[in-house]
Formats: structure tokens, C-alpha cells, sequence
């Protein structure tokens, strides 16, 4: 792989009303977008830690992808293996500089090899990408899946909320309710038995990241599917959690996990245990968004995954394919499928 510049630079994005969960509440995201260049040729990544989710800082993923440039410095071509290696020691306990150096890498290679990204990770990838919808943003389709953040605290209110939504949609719709670990156990099973009956995809992660005996405790008491999401940020969680049996839907932040193959072999581990997975967006930028697209096409995720969030946002520094009836047509553009980019 020949390498004629490395550059980074960061960026804001700005939320069209403010965004708020159980833990924040949020105008704007910034991150970093490191560009790879090849003559005309550039990859893009995005590195874009979240406050409150994030184990690394906006500034500390600044430090990161610095320190790959200079390491770089002087290296014209390189084995794309080995650049793979550097961007692993270079992103070791940042999981967003690791995946935003690998997404460049990836997205520069599959270009020079004329082919997308999709394609370059799995020639038997999919040609279509289901996605969960956002009530306020996007028309109504029969059996859309819709995913709601919990921000009120009153349980009877979110019931009311949810019942509200149900009837808005003529009960054709499953639910996804995104606690942000925003319950404790006895509160969690009092909501459980106060909306069974109703049409819930599944409960995303209810308790504490920690709470792996108390999420498995929750499990006994609801026949709804819990997800795991904020649990899990590498293998090793993964792996308990999966010891624990405190989840049967795992949701995977490619931001929090850093590396593509391990994001690979976690989706592997999964489906042989014949658990649900899907990707989930920590609302980066579309270069980050376009990343998870191909993700989910080349690792054959077949449920709905949490990537259209560029719907929140009322400017960006590319464009993200539209939705249709909760599926993205991906159509076979070279590499993540962005060639130039505003920032």
C-alpha cells in the first residue's frame, strides 16, 4: 500500500433539536477524520468518543491519531497487514482511534482494489441493509421497528408513552426501549410486568453495565428479550456475558470495540450461541455511520441495526443513503462509498 499523506482534522456536528438519554443531554458531536491518501485516491475514518460511554476523551482520540501520523512520517509504502498492526498499537486502549485508523486503511485498500468495502471483507456480503426507524423522522411501514430513549423517570408515564406510539401505529410496529443502564432491578421488573402483552423487540440494557447477575436475575422474571449494549466493549465482556446468560440480543458500537476483525469474530461468537446481534451508532459522523453500513452488509447482519441516526443531525460532512421502508440499498460504491467530504 503506497501512503503519499496522512492527515486529520476535527469536526462538529450539530443535533437539529438537543439529544438527550438518561445520562446525557447533548447540542453537538465532535470527533476526528483521518484521511489516507493515495494519489486521488483517500480512505476515511472517523474517531468519535462519547462522553459518558467512552473510556478515552475527544482530545485524548486527537492524541491517538496524532501519534500515528508521526509515526508514519517517512513511510511511503507499507504492507496493508502491518499498517493494520500500527493502527491496533496505536489505538491499544482507544478503541475510536483504532477503528477510525482501520476504517481508512480499509476504505483506501478496497478503493486501490477498485471494489467496495462491503465486497472487500466478503464477496457473499448482502445487497441490503435493515435499519430500526426514529418515530419523529421517518413515515410509517408496516412492521417498522422503532427505537425509543427513556429520558422520563415515572415508569407509568414511559408506559403511557409507549402505549401512545403503539396506538399511533395501529399496533403494526415492535418497540426497542433504550434505558441507557438508567434502572435498578426491582424498578426493572415492575416495568417488564407492565408492558407485557405488548409488541417490545427487546429491552436495551436496563441495568448497569456491571450488573451481568442482575440483568441474567431480570431475565428469569420477563419472557422480553433484554439486549446487551453498554456491557459489552470487547471480547472478554462479550464472553461473560454471554457466561452469564444475562442477554439474548447483543449490540455491538464498533466505536467501543475498536478493531474489525475483533467486531468479527464477536458477530461470530454470537450467532453460535444462536443469539441476535446487530450494529449501533454512537452518533458520529456519516463517515462513521457509512463504516457501519458496510459492516453490516459484509458481516451478513440480518436484523434491523441502529446506524440511520444521521436523521438527528441537520448538517454533516458527507451525505448517508436514504431509507426505505427500514432497508438501505447499498449500491456498490467504491470503498465506504464517500469520495469527498466537507469539514
Amino acid at each position: 500500500m503506497k501512503i503519499d499523506a496522512i492527515n486529520f482534522h476535527p469536526y462538529k456536528i450539530f443535533f437539529k433539536n438537543e439529544y438527550a438519554n438518561s445520562k446525557i443531554s447533548i447540542k453537538e458531536r465532535k470527533g476526528w477524520i483521518i484521511s489516507i491518501s493515495n494519489g486521488d485516491m483517500v480512505g476515511y475514518g472517523d474517531a468519535s468518543p462519547l462522553d459518558e460511554f467512552s473510556n478515552e476523551s475527544y482530545e485524548q482520540a486527537g492524541y491517538g491519531i496524532q501519534g500515528f501520523k508521526l509515526a508514519m512520517d517517512g513511510i511511503d509504502d507499507i504492507d496493508f497487514e502491518e499498517a493494520l498492526q500500527l493502527a491496533s498499537a496505536h489505538g491499544e486502549m482507544q478503541p475510536s482511534v483504532q477503528f477510525a485508523i482501520e476504517t481508512a486503511l480499509y476504505d483506501l485498500q478496497s478503493k486501490i482494489d477498485n471494489i467496495s468495502l462491503y465486497k472487500f471483507l466478503n464477496a457473499k456480503s448482502l445487497d441490503t441493509v435493515k435499519v430500526c426507524s426514529y418515530d419523529e423522522y421517518l413515515p410509517a411501514y408496516d412492521n417498522m421497528v422503532i427505537k425509543i430513549k427513556i429520558t422520563e423517570i415515572n415508569l407509568l408515564n414511559q408506559v403511557e408513552m409507549i402505549d401512545r406510539l403503539i396506538d399511533k401505529y395501529d399496533n403494526k410496529i415492535r418497540i426497542r426501549i433504550d434505558f441507557n443502564e438508567s434502572l435498578d432491578l426491582p424498578r426493572a421488573i415492575r416495568f417488564c410486568k407492565m408492558i407485557e402483552g405488548r409488541p417490545i423487540d427487546y429491552i436495551e440494557q436496563p441495568l448497569h453495565r456491571e450488573d451481568f447477575e442482575d440483568m441474567y436475575e431480570l431475565s428469569l422474571h420477563t419472557e422480553i428479550p433484554l439486549a446487551a449494549d453498554e456491557m459489552i466493549s470487547d471480547m472478554d465482556s462479550l464472553d461473560k456475558a454471554l457466561e452469564a446468560q444475562c442477554a439474548s440480543v447483543f449490540i455491538l458500537k464498533p466505536m467501543l470495540i475498536g478493531g474489525i476483525s475483533s467486531l468479527k469474530e464477536m458477530i461470530k461468537l454470537i450467532n453460535s450461541e444462536s443469539k441476535r446481534c446487530n450494529i449501533s451508532s454512537l452518533l458520529e459522523s456519516n463517515i462513521g455511520r457509512l463504516a457501519y453500513l458496510n459492516l453490516c452488509s459484509a458481516f451478513n447482519l440480518k436484523e434491523e441495526s441502529g446506524i440511520a441516526t444521521n436523521v438527528f443531525f441537520k448538517n454533516d460532512i458527507c451525505g448517508f443513503p436514504k431509507v426505505k421502508n427500514g432497508i438501505i440499498t447499498l449500491k456498490n460504491k467504491l470503498g465506504i462509498g464517500v469520495n469527498e467530504i466537507n469539514i
